[in-house]
């Protein structure tokens, strides 16, 4: 059967390119978000440091000819066509993997993207289960990450900012989408809240915030004490990431999925992390002044602890480490792609550990 062949052709690919003494491999960020100029022009520049030596990142301008691996961020567009355009430029031994940013939103476009894929690592783990498909695995959940600057810059932009004054207002800076449902009391925060600084930019132009240097960027999140994380849906966002490696305290709802998954309970109270019962303006109101005291209590050495948690955790080459493990875990029969499914599973190319 088809899709049993592909489990076992992707299984002999990532054991092709695990097996070489250096894995040479390459990151692409999506064009998506050339508008903002998200990611920093040298993205991987931290991976040369980074413990694991058996993988060489590749530079986009050296080629991709003899690259084992090609890791694509996507971001809810059908990405389809282009990687198809993509393929003919690569060896046909080449793993071709994407990294859905926004799989909570974009379910058809990201579905496109992934069966034209290899592999799929997914950020939103709760949203994940329609991406299951007979052409692409689906790989270990990878959530979302601080991938504005690479941890050079974010402990030179700290030590810049580590000892100003903050604003003890809550930080509330969003892009206003109209069609989620925390518009309105983004709204209801900047006219009900006066002890919340609200700063609102519409999807159409967000130069409010991107239009400023990767310097100003971070002293925007280094000027508050503390922020309240929003979902668009009940998503897990680079917000998360972004507050605490600029050393803020994080009023967080619980109706976001996967938090516990990637900061677990007994982590968040030392990090000053408040959870939200609900997102009622009198529990906000109650939480902000929860979140100044705690700032205050865990003082510097708090500030520091939530930005070293990131650094050390919570980067783009984290995040890139974790995927190229889980295709030589695949490469070591740590984990098994098989073809399965169920009336409560959708059928297709699934990760398992061998005899589970």
């Amino acid at each position: 059967m088809w899709p049993t062949t592909r489990a076992r052709k992707l299984t002999q690919q990532c054991s092709d390119a695990f097996s070489k003494r250096i894995t040479r491999f390459a990151v692409i960020p999506s064009f998506e978000c050339d508008f903002i100029r998200y990611f920093p022009e040298d993205y991987l520049h931290d991976y040369q440091s980074f413990p694991d030596q058996s993988c060489q990142f590749v530079p986009i301008s050296e080629g991709l000819a003899n690259v084992d691996v090609v890791i694509l961020t996507a971001h809810g567009s059908d990405l389809s066509a282009p990687i198809w355009d993509l393929r003919q430029k690569l060896s046909p031994t080449t793993l071709l993997a994407v990294w859905l940013w926004d799989n909570h939103l974009g379910h058809m476009g990201n579905l496109r993207t992934a069966l034209a894929a290899d592999f799929v690592f997914a950020s939103h783990k709760y949203a994940s289960g329609y991406l299951i498909n007979p052409a692409s695995a689906l790989g270990v959940h990878i959530p979302a990450c601080c991938g504005q600057w690479t941890a050079e810059e974010a402990s030179h932009f700290f030590e810049g900012c580590e000892n100003s004054q903050r604003d003890g207002r809550l930080l509330v800076n969003y892009v206003d989408y109209e069609f989620s449902a925390r518009s309105r009391l983004l709204r209801s925060l900047r006219s009900e809240v006066p002890e919340a600084d609200v700063l609102l930019m519409d999807p159409d132009n967000r130069s409010r915030y991107f239009g400023k240097s990767r310097a100003e960027r971070f002293q925007d999140w280094a000027g508050h004490k503390s922020t309240l994380i929003l979902p668009v849906d009940a998503d897990l966002s680079t917000r998360v990431f972004d507050a605490l490696l600029a050393g803020q305290i994080l009023l967080v709802p619980r109706m976001i999925s996967d938090f516990d998954d990637v900061i677990p309970p007994h982590k968040q109270a030392g990090l000053g992390i408040i959870r939200l019962p609900n997102l009622d303006i009198p529990t906000i109101r109650s939480a902000i002044i929860e979140a100044e005291k705690a700032f205050d209590s865990l003082g510097p050495e708090g500030v520091r602890k939530r930005h070293r948690f990131v650094l050390e955790n919570h980067m783009l080459v984290h995040r890139i480490q974790a995927m190229l493990q889980c295709l030589r875990a695949i490469a070591a029969k740590k984990l098994t792609i098989t073809f399965a499914g169920s009336e409560a599973v959708p059928f297709g190319l699934h990760l398992s550990q061998p005899g589970k």
